[in-house]
């Protein structure tokens, strides 16, 4: 049974050979040349790699950027114009420094952007590049965030995101209100496409929402999209790589079947036991810790195999995942999980 197969089992809540092992596309490209992965693959390691299945198209809406070096440091500044004024983004060495959004009149022109933005299917793509993927690597159609997410996380940053649905109410709700109209398109498009398992990159951790939040802006476009992505007969997976028990009882409502980079303490605030506990029905694709990774080898295979008893009994509902930075120790950490994952082959 190879990675596709091992995953297509998890993903049916069925009970693959091996527990499944997998790194994101993006760190591993960082390493590529290296003859120590394909021994990696050869022992089960799988890269997941997320593509969209839709193209986008913004009308009346223009793309200029402009990098430049200062006081040595690597800037690059994003500019979107529109017929009703623009907005601009800065990068310092590849961090966020300034979001898109920051006053109300920021606000009507992305609002605009989002209404002026085109949905389209690109099945033929993803197809294409699906099929052209080695064995170990696996394609994964992705709807992006939810509204409010992108908010959050793409627009406003979390620095400002308190404070403007508070001083900002209205214009923050007409954003959610039109984003939610785009997100709906894209999942209908999601929905009759390919793939089985589809990614919704949430970023989710409960602190910067809250229970009441999470239960007005997250929960209704869950249940309403969701379904769309159900009835059609796929699974999603919502990543939710911080923390998650104050929200715990919302998500253990919201129809997500999969929680994905789901990370236990520190950066976490649940154990996979505790997860477990709220939410019995769901699929589990979880985080190893990075400091996991500076273990001793025996001490990184008992963390790894105590962690497969408190989140799955019977083997089902579970994965591991490499889903934030590639560990510095790879070369030999990795191998240790594989390793231990090898006790759990039936």
């Amino acid at each position: 049974m190879g990675i596709r197969e091992q995953l297509h089992a998890f993903w049916s809540g069925q009970r693959p050979e091996q527990i499944p092992y997998t790194i994101y596309y993006g760190a591993v490209q960082y390493a590529a040349g290296d003859p120590t992965w394909e021994a990696l693959y050869k022992s089960g390691l799988g890269v997941t790699c997320y593509r969209p299945t839709f193209a986008v198209t913004y009308h009346n809406v223009t793309f200029d950027a402009e990098a430049y070096t200062q006081d040595g440091k690597e800037f690059l500044r994003r500019i979107q114009r529109t017929p009703v004024g623009e907005i601009d983004a800065v990068w310092i060495n590849g961090w966020h420094s300034k979001y898109w959004v920051e006053t109300p009149a920021d606000y009507r022109v992305m609002n605009y952007i989002a209404a002026h933005t085109e949905i389209v299917p690109d099945y033929v793509v993803y197809t294409a590049f699906e099929a052209e993927l080695p064995e170990w690597v696996v394609a994964i159609p992705v709807i992006g965030r939810t509204p409010l997410q992108t908010i959050l996380v793409d627009y406003v940053g979390l620095e400002n995101f308190g404070v403007h649905l508070f001083e900002y109410a209205e214009e923050v709700h007409t954003l959610y209100n039109t984003l939610r109209n785009v997100f709906q398109r894209v999942v209908e498009i999601v929905a009759e496409g390919p793939g089985f398992y589809v990614s919704n990159l949430e970023n989710f951790t409960a602190e910067t929402l809250g229970p009441r939040r999470y239960q007005q802006f997250l929960l209704p476009v869950y249940e309403e999209c969701f379904e769309i992505l159900h009835n059609a007969g796929k699974i999603v997976g919502s990543h939710y790589d911080g923390r998650t028990k104050v929200c715990r009882e919302q998500i253990a409502r919201a129809p997500i079947d999969l929680i994905e980079s789901l990370t236990p303490p520190p950066e976490g605030d649940q154990t996979l036991a505790e997860c477990r506990a709220a939410w019995p029905d769901k699929l589990f694709w979880s985080n190893i810790n990075i400091a996991c990774y500076d273990l001793p080898p025996t001490a990184l295979k008992a963390t790894v195999l105590d962690r497969v008893q408190e989140a799955t009994a019977d083997g089902t509902k579970f994965a591991f995942e490499v889903s934030e930075d590639l560990p510095a120790q790879w070369r030999t950490a990795l191998p240790i999980v594989l390793d231990a994952l090898k006790e759990t082959h039936v």
